[in-house]
């Protein structure tokens, strides 16, 4: 019997323990959300926080502001569903889980290009795509420290990270012990820019985690340190989704100039330009992309 109440104890100490963690991980979010939103530069989204990039019989485009869920079971939660809604109230289908297909996810944190089917025959063309592989994802990125490679692929699968305080909240890597069931995942990273800053679902922020360079602003795998700037600096730029319906290439502006005082960027060096150029480059790998910008 002392092996049964040994086990119970240790499983009941678990549980403590990520009930703890889990408190303290929604206090230290209240706390960013303060320095960014009532001490920083940040204000909140609103109903009228939309970009609208393309718009065809079959789908919609649009821009993603960065602090925003895509949806939520809460009618009276701001979202990118009630801000199509409000947009196209007769695009809204009620039949739907949530009113729209969305046929991708941006993290709550991230900003940028997201695509919505219009009808049954558009999602499923989407679906071939991405699971063919035809879908070509850019990002924009402003990470710490100096990358020594201008360019670098990451091959490195994950999965859940199964330790209850993190879960729903960080995935981790196949060489992390508390790995659940990993699916493949590749991220091909060329530098831009090298500067200074203060004085730019998860995969391509764990990839660069694992490497030793947060993304600015990524307060969950900084391990809820990395709250001081006004966003996380991670930015869908371009996607390029060739659907038989409508073949879609879209990007969006550069959200991280050092015009925007807000982003405290200061580039020191160039290494390559937004130009088709840059882009034939990185089209060696049709996978997940990431310009990053260095500092």
């Amino acid at each position: 019997m002392l092996w049964w109440k040994a086990m119970v104890a240790m499983m009941a100490e678990r549980a403590v323990g990520a009930m703890l963690h889990r408190m303290a991980g929604r206090a230290l979010l209240k706390l960013c959300f303060l320095v960014r939103y009532k001490l920083g530069h940040s204000l909140p989204a609103t109903i009228d926080d939309i970009e609208i990039l393309h718009h065809s019989p079959h789908y919609i485009v649009l821009n993603k502001r960065y602090d925003l869920l895509i949806n939520s079971n809460d009618p009276d939660e701001l979202t990118v569903q009630a801000q199509l809604r409000h947009l196209f109230p007769h695009l809204a289908d009620k039949q739907l889980g949530h009113e729209f297909r969305f046929s991708h996810r941006l993290d709550f944190a991230t900003s940028g290009l997201l695509c919505i089917s219009l009808s049954k025959p558009a999602a499923k063309a989407v679906t071939k795509c991405f699971t063919k592989g035809e879908v070509d994802k850019y990002y924009l990125a402003l990470v710490r420290g100096h990358l020594s490679q201008e360019m670098l692929d990451i091959s490195l699968p994950i999965g859940d990270d199964m330790r209850p305080e993190w879960h729903k909240i960080k995935m981790a890597t196949a060489q992390n012990p508390y790995v659940g069931p990993c699916k493949v995942a590749h991220t091909r990273l060329l530098v831009l820019q090298r500067g200074l800053y203060g004085g730019r679902r998860h995969q391509l922020r764990l990839h660069l985690s694992h490497l030793g360079h947060t993304i600015v602003g990524d307060f969950s795998y900084s391990n809820r340190r990395d709250m001081w700037p006004y966003r996380m600096f991670l930015h869908a730029h371009r996607l390029v989704l060739p659907s038989p319906l409508d073949y879609i290439d879209v990007q969006t502006k550069d959200p991280f100039t050092p015009e925007d005082p807000r982003n405290k960027w200061f580039p020191v060096e160039t290494l390559n330009t937004l130009t088709e150029e840059t882009y034939q480059r990185l089209n060696d790998a049709r996978h997940h992309h990431c310009h990053g910008k260095n500092l």
